[in-house]
């Protein structure tokens, strides 16, 4: 089948895609995110048409009005490829923060791979476990994302038939790719020893492949919120030097809605052993708040995602 080229603005980047085919996968790798999965029931994947023939198809009539739909407004999920197709997209840019805070470690032998695995970003640092140096950093939007930027939205796609294996080998997948490009920028550092991976409870499960039924619905309970330990031929990461003998660890959550995440921020900040009281934020996709002091933590949360949107 003949490809036609659609032109994305203002990047001035260009997607192949076969003529007539949807375009909701190619966008997807150029940072527009699918709120729902890609149903057509939000406005979150909208774009705008700037020249070319799009049709406007009855989900985009359902979520704009007339004036925005004149003005070329459109859902990306339910676009197709047509000649001379020129859309305006607002790219995704990752933004990583850091700092060179010291912190308490017992120095080893070899590398280390952290890893936050985030709802909608992916964070990966190769660490020199002798020096606590970070060597290397690669970050990512999460492809699972192509089927529903919020947890439950996710969730609901994992319980369809295959719909959990497809989440669980999606971020497999892209994870091994992004600990590829990691291994070549960091160069000749020391074998991984270890790959530590934290996330939300949701994105516990779906890493571990555990079955995410029980957080569909009250009292929210996981399946399984402890420590998951993998080879690298278990995720698919067999035959990368790097990672032979290596331990992939997913950290245990501490409960329904707060994981792994949170807990590696209380250990970071140091706040389960704090004599005064404090405070640890945790704004993404899922938020978390802790409060605590002298061991003795509470937490809670809550989607923060739409107060972003």
């Amino acid at each position: 089948m003949a490809k036609v080229e659609v032109r994305l603005q203002p990047a001035g980047r260009a997607v192949e895609v076969a003529a007539g085919e949807g375009l909701r996968d190619a966008l997807f790798l150029e940072g527009i995110e699918f709120p729902c999965g890609g149903e057509g029931r939000c406005r979150g994947c909208r774009v705008r048409v700037l020249s070319g023939v799009a049709p406007p198809h009855g989900d985009d009539l359902a979520c704009f009005s007339a004036g925005e739909v004149a003005a070329g407004w459109r859902l990306a999920c339910r676009l197709r490829a047509e000649p001379g197709l020129v859309l305006e997209v607002a790219q995704w840019e990752p933004q990583i923060l850091s700092d060179e805070t010291s912190f308490a470690f017992v120095p080893r032998e070899g590398s280390g791979i952290a890893v936050d695995l985030g709802t909608t970003t992916l964070v990966a640092q190769w660490v020199d476990l002798g020096t606590g140096a970070v060597l290397a950093v690669r970050t990512a939007l999460n492809a699972q994302a192509r089927h529903g930027a919020d947890l439950m939205s996710r969730v609901e796609f994992g319980l369809r038939d295959g719909g959990l294996a497809v989440l669980r080998d999606l971020v497999r997948e892209q994870l091994g790719g992004l600990l590829r490009e990691l291994a070549g920028e960091a160069g000749r550092a020391a074998p991984v020893r270890e790959v530590v991976l934290v996330g939300n409870t949701v994105m516990h499960h779906l890493f571990s492949g555990l079955p995410v039924g029980t957080l569909a619905a009250s009292p929210f309970e996981p399946a399984d919120p402890g420590l998951q330990v993998f080879g690298p031929s278990e995720v698919g990461w067999d035959g990368v030097p790097w990672a032979e003998g290596a331990r992939i660890a997913m950290l245990p959550c501490l409960g329904g809605f707060v994981g792994s995440d949170v807990l590696a921020g209380i250990v970071a900040s140091g706040l389960h052993q704090a004599a005064r009281p404090g405070v640890l934020v945790d704004l993404g996709t899922n938020g978390e708040i802790v409060v605590g002091a002298r061991g003795r933590l509470l937490c809670a949360s809550t989607a923060a995602g739409p107060a972003f949107e």
